[in-house]
């Protein structure tokens, strides 16, 4: 049995089968078709969510060699696959998995062209006009995800820095430096009482 966690290699950004929690879940097959034809990602269609694979990995067990479909899965549905069925095959039942992660197929996942995760979803949940009009209009490719969401996407939920401390505020990013300032006092008095029960 290969193992996943041994390998250091970059993961997407976070989930069921959505695509906003890219660092686990396969990627939902109606958000890829927004920018994309089938064409180009059915090859990499997990075999146990039939999504598109997340960091796709393939099952080479010489039990099932002779099988025609793709013995294509993807990594966090491996895992949660051998922790429910107990080091079970997920193609055909017998034990002693054989798999190799498929750094190829990952580079092919990662350029499918995508809009943002979140505007996707709040479109899905038809929430488009809700949320004071903002729109994220990120059209890109899945491995520049990460670098999206986590430093200019519109749509991103920020907790307060103050959060340790028992702020619990959440805005849209570009609102937090508003937040920040007009809570000074009450930050403050909130690390001075955080300070108080440490001594």
């Amino acid at each position: 049995m290969s193992g996943i966690e041994d390998e250091k290699t970059p993961k997407q950004t976070n989930t069921g089968v959505t695509p906003v929690s890219i660092e686990q879940q396969c990627f939902d097959k109606n958000w890829i078709l927004q920018l994309n034809q089938q064409e180009q990602f059915e090859h990499v269609i997990c075999f146990i969510c039939k999504q598109v694979a997340n960091s796709p990995i393939e099952i080479s067990c010489p039990q099932h060699k002779d099988i025609d479909e793709s013995t294509i899965v993807g990594e966090n549905c491996l895992k949660q696959f051998l922790k429910t069925n107990s080091n079970s095959c997920p193609i055909q039942p017998h034990e002693n998995i054989e798999y190799v992660r498929c750094a190829a197929l990952q580079r092919s996942v990662g350029v499918l062209k995508v809009i943002c995760p979140l505007q996707f979803q709040r479109e899905s949940e038809g929430q488009n006009q809700i949320n004071e009009g903002i729109v994220c209009d990120f059209k890109g490719k899945i491995k520049d995800l990460n670098d999206h969401l986590n430093n200019v996407c519109p749509l991103k939920i920020s907790n307060c820095w103050y959060k340790p401390f028992g702020c619990e505020y959440n805005c849209y990013k570009y609102k937090l430096n508003d937040h920040l300032s007009s809570e000074f006092k009450f930050h403050f008095d909130l690390v001075v009482k955080f300070i108080q029960t440490l001594q």
